[in-house]
């Protein structure tokens, strides 16, 4: 089993998210992958802050983990924690997309404001990708985190594009998330 950790920053009106990995802290080693993906202009960069790097690449698909997207099926409602005792859990809705290139794709809201909450990706291959969203707010605290750095201006745009799923999945496949937990 691969982990994970990091932040994920999004401003649903502006189309951009941006990730930033948070891995040393669970990894305790440093890892540098930060992503900004410009859904509105078709691009994404992969930011190495450590060597002022940049790589700006194709984003081949606007389809991420943070919203519902259009034509997803309400597949119903569930509540995680207690009915019984009141404040003690949340009522969360799914939704599911089926997609060509993957098994399918569902992404769990709260009933009440539709905060994203989580996402799962399943993949042909038996894979799948889990987003769990924590401290979700609905207003951008941040504008400058959806600005490439100063060292990715006159970046040339590669030929090789991607789309924020197959970043995920080629990121999970290489050796970056392969380190089992510490003890």
């Amino acid at each position: 089993m691969q982990a994970g950790l990091g932040q994920f920053s999004y401003d649903s009106g502006g189309k951009k998210l941006r990730f930033t990995d948070d891995e040393s802290k669970v990894m305790r080693r440093p890892v540098y992958l930060d992503l900004l993906f410009l859904f509105e202009e078709g691009i994404f960069y992969e930011i190495n802050k450590k060597t002022s790097t940049c790589k700006k690449r194709p984003l081949l698909s606007s389809l991420h983990p943070m919203e519902v997207h259009p034509n997803m099926t309400d597949i119903g409602e569930m509540y995680l924690g207690s009915r019984a005792d009141s404040g003690q859990g949340i009522s969360m809705k799914n939704w599911l997309k089926i997609l060509p290139d993957y098994s399918g794709f569902v992404v769990t809201t709260s009933s009440v404001g539709c905060l994203t909450l989580s996402s799962v990706l399943f993949t042909q291959s038996k894979d799948l990708l889990l987003f769990s969203f924590t401290e979700v707010t609905k207003v951008v605290q941040d504008p400058e985190v959806f600005l490439p750095p100063a060292f990715c201006d006159g970046v040339p745009l590669e030929s090789e594009g991607n789309t924020l799923f197959g970043v995920f999945l080629n990121q999970a496949s290489s050796s970056l998330f392969t380190e089992p937990f510490p003890k």
